[in-house]
């Protein structure tokens, strides 16, 4: 399921921008329409995961498909910005159905939180997958294939999603008081919940909006050569997500480049004939942080009740700034260029790191942080409070 979900995230991602400057929307309408995403993802997600703790991952598994194949219609016979943005809209419920349970699915299995890490290469290979699929499609067929290719996988992930054995399921009833559990250490869980939004936040503006709109405005790709890039980036992202789980996630060692990732992002819109080497760097690093953020957010995972409600308030403050960011992103494009966003997200990057560094040396050597058995799903005549 993440393998199928990311290989479609992947071909959206580069196709839907391309499409809409290529139908003369601009750019501070691209970016509107992008925001509608993480806040309908914001809502959707809250919702989803209190009740998939008491009704398992499967459903929304289900629903994730079936949304995702909703969502490629809507795209293939969208012709205005409002149509665009129902199906950003739909997009955002059908991510927002994947994450609710996503993870939890994942830790009721095996609760190591190398797994987490693991699970975010096994993303970043598929996103590179579709990245490349989508820019020969659009290349040397049309946009349209791309969506109705997407479609057709949406097909296969349902019946797929159809096999699923249900887990995670810890609570007999909804608990909607379960989202403000933080955990035991409220301090600690925010500080995980801000360092998750430095992290991605910058992930979202490159590779969602900034990245592609340089290449086509800026440096006159065409449609292939900046999905080659974009899956060049993926790919050294998936490659550093495998060394930081290679590395049991050992923060020392992994410091140099989650660093070297902060100056390569930074030059990118002036990288010149270099933008290739530079861009795979800045992934690169970009992976390994990934992972250190994977195994920060396993530390929450704790046994018992509110799993997925738990990882919902986690990223919270993520969806509300990356609605607001991206909102602003393509005015602030066309009003001071790229060269200040690409600073924006060096500095936001910055800081995950010296905050990540900071969480994983408070919990180095903490006993029983990670340490409980995992659940494989609970029948519901069986749940107790």
């Amino acid at each position: 399921m993440n393998f199928l979900d990311h290989i479609k995230y992947g071909a959206l991602t580069v196709t839907l921008p391309l499409y809409l400057i290529s139908r003369g929307i601009d750019v501070g309408e691209i970016g509107l329409i992008l925001s509608l995403l993480p806040l309908a993802f914001l809502l959707m997600r809250v919702v989803s995961s209190v009740f998939a703790d008491v009704v398992g991952v499967k459903p929304f598994f289900v629903a994730n498909t079936v949304f995702h194949t909703i969502t490629n219609v809507i795209f293939l016979v969208a012709k205005t910005p409002l149509q665009f943005g129902i199906g950003k809209i739909s997009e955002g419920v059908t991510g927002a159905f994947f994450w609710a349970v996503d993870r939890t699915a994942i830790m009721a299995r095996a609760h190591v939180k190398k797994y987490l890490s693991m699970m975010s290469a096994v993303r970043a290979f598929a996103a590179a997958l579709g990245l490349i699929g989508a820019g020969l499609l659009i290349e040397y067929v049309s946009f349209e294939s791309v969506f109705l290719g997407l479609i057709g996988l949406g097909i296969v992930g349902i019946i797929i999603s159809l096999t699923l054995r249900n887990r995670g399921a810890t609570m007999h009833k909804l608990d909607w008081k379960s989202l403000l559990k933080a955990g035991r250490k409220q301090k600690d869980f925010w500080q995980v919940a801000i360092a998750a939004m430095m992290l991605n936040m910058p992930f979202l503006l490159l590779f969602t909006f900034l990245l592609p709109v340089m290449m086509d405005i800026e440096m006159g790709m065409d449609y292939l050569e900046i999905a080659v890039m974009l899956t060049a980036f993926y790919a050294s992202i998936g490659l550093g997500g495998l060394l930081s789980a290679k590395m049991n996630l050992d923060e020392d060692k992994l410091l140099i480049f989650q660093m070297l990732a902060i100056p390569m992002i930074m030059f990118l819109p002036v990288s010149g004939t270099y933008f290739t080497i530079v861009l795979a760097l800045a992934g690169f690093g970009l992976g390994v942080c990934f992972g250190i953020n994977e195994g920060m957010v396993g530390y929450f995972l704790e046994k018992g009740k509110g799993m997925s409600s738990r990882i919902a308030t986690l990223f919270g403050p993520y969806n509300v700034a990356a609605f607001i960011v991206l909102a602003g992103a393509g005015f602030a494009l066309e009003a001071f260029g790229s060269e200040p966003l690409f600073v924006f997200c060096s500095v936001l990057l910055a800081g995950f790191v010296f905050l990540a560094r900071k969480i994983t040396n408070d919990y180095e050597g903490k006993k029983g942080v990670m340490d409980y058995r995992p659940h494989k799903g609970i029948p519901q005549t069986q749940i107790r409070e």
